[in-house]
């Protein structure tokens, strides 16, 4: 078979000599053998490159599923942090309404903690501290001139929380130039640092009547900084607000002092009796009281205010020797029969009263219990003693010093109205009732407030 292939092959070489050079000559012993391929470098690159792609692709789809888990779990801790930021400021919102301010801090405080920058958080802080500094903003115009150490000690005060009530105003407004929450609270503010034209340019932004009560609060406290405020108008305006504020307090304290400086004693007595009827006793009754005790119709109108601070005391006659209190009748700031000497303005019962006017509860405690060393029944100073518990706090210690007063002097109302009062305010209220009843039964009427009759009606 060879033979006749390599014959074939060299008929075909004479007959075409020119290919010889394509096909080599076969020796017999050859056999054939097929050619070995060349390994072709294209196939390699075509694999890398598939498997770059299918990487590119699985690197793809992992970004994108982590985008996805990545951007679920930041929107769950949003919720979740959105949900208690608006617990906190609804419970600083519903704190204010009841006149708990520590609480509505607290809430604003731990709202801030999660977004310091929120405008509805800076607005609430801005409230609170607007409402602190109403206090002592008020009792300036209740203090007498003469009480030097207590207008020193309220004006260093009011600058503490001025100073607060200002900054974040003004970073809510900053924030939120529209709302109203911001607005008053820096006018507010402006009008208690004695910033008034600023403030009543300020509240020509107010918008037009008519206007909620809050607004008509700020409108009227602006209005008393003149120095002869259009009572009539400003009256109104409490009154509204008074109305709408719940348990605040702060309209209804502007409202007795109005009352009164435009004579309507009767009426702002009304007043007090419903601001000592409150749930929480308000800070400024045992100031409206012993204000109320004065002859107010014939004081003189507080000066208006200018840029150097807050608005003047009140120029009024001389200071009673008692100190009213939260829930007491005027009759409480008069000097008990027999004591004139005691009304002296250098005894120690009046040094203790204008300690607690100026807020040193324990100086006041000091001076009592150093006339209680040289007299352990004197039921002024034992009912001084509960007057000083009660405001900070203490029922139970207010209620024993009451009851040692009274079994000291049965006979001594002041002690059986702080006890009575003081039961009434802790929740004790049959108690009270019964003690409000025992008031009317042993006192003429007339000696006692109004609102002595109506609770005794609860009892049992």
């Amino acid at each position: 078979m060879v033979r006749v292939v390599r014959r074939v092959v060299t008929d075909a070489e004479d007959e075409f000599p020119n290919s010889r050079r394509r096909y080599p000559s076969w020796n017999d012993a050859d056999e054939y053998a097929p050619p070995v391929p060349r390994r072709r470098a294209g196939g390699w690159v075509v694999a890398l490159a598939m498997l770059a792609a299918v990487g590119l692709l699985g690197w793809a789809v992992y970004k994108r599923y982590m985008a996805l888990h990545t951007g679920a779990v930041s929107e769950a801790a949003t919720v979740a942090v959105d949900g208690r930021l608006t617990a906190f400021l609804e419970g600083g919102d519903q704190a204010l309404t009841e006149g708990n301010l520590e609480v509505a801090q607290g809430d604003f405080d731990r709202a801030s903690a999660l977004s310091e920058k929120d405008p509805r958080v800076l607005i609430g802080e801005a409230r609170v501290a607007v409402a602190k500094a109403e206090v002592p903003w008020l009792r300036l115009y209740l203090l007498q001139p003469t009480a030097t150490d207590a207008i020193r000690v309220t004006k260093a005060e009011l600058a503490d929380h001025v100073s607060v009530a200002r900054r974040y105003a003004d970073e809510a407004t900053a924030a939120k130039p529209a709302d109203a929450r911001a607005l008053r609270a820096k006018i507010d503010a402006l009008r208690m640092a004695g910033q008034t034209d600023a403030a009543r340019d300020a509240a020509s932004k107010l918008g037009d009547p008519p206007l909620p009560p809050e607004t008509s609060y700020t409108l009227a406290a602006l209005e008393l900084t003149r120095a002869e405020p259009a009572w009539p108008g400003v009256i109104e305006r409490l009154r509204s607000s008074a109305a709408a504020e719940g348990a605040v307090g702060r309209a209804r304290a502007a409202l007795v002092y109005a009352l009164a400086k435009s004579g309507d004693a009767a009426d702002a007595k009304a007043e007090l009796a419903k601001l000592d009827g409150m749930a929480r006793p308000y800070a400024l009754s045992p100031d409206l009281h012993a204000f109320l005790t004065r002859d107010v119709s014939s004081a003189t109108a507080p000066a208006a205010s200018d840029s150097s601070g807050p608005p003047p005391a009140i120029v009024t006659p001389a200071a009673p020797a008692q100190l009213g209190r939260a829930g007491a009748s005027p009759a409480r700031a008069a000097p008990i029969a027999g004591d004139g000497a005691r009304g002296s303005a250098h005894t120690p019962v009046q040094a203790a009263v204008e300690a607690v006017r100026a807020r040193d509860f324990e100086r006041a405690r000091q001076i009592y219990a150093g006339i209680l060393a040289r007299d352990p029944t004197d039921s002024e100073a034992l009912t001084g003693l509960g007057d000083v518990a009660r405001m900070q706090g203490d029922a139970g210690g207010a209620m024993s010093a009451y009851r040692r007063a009274i079994g000291s002097n049965p006979s001594y109302l002041p002690a059986h109205l702080g006890l009575a009062d003081t039961e009434w305010n802790s929740g004790a209220r049959d108690a009270a009732a019964r003690d409000y009843a025992g008031i009317i039964d042993r006192f003429p009427e007339g000696t006692y407030p109004g609102y002595v009759r109506q609770r005794a009606g609860a009892a049992p």
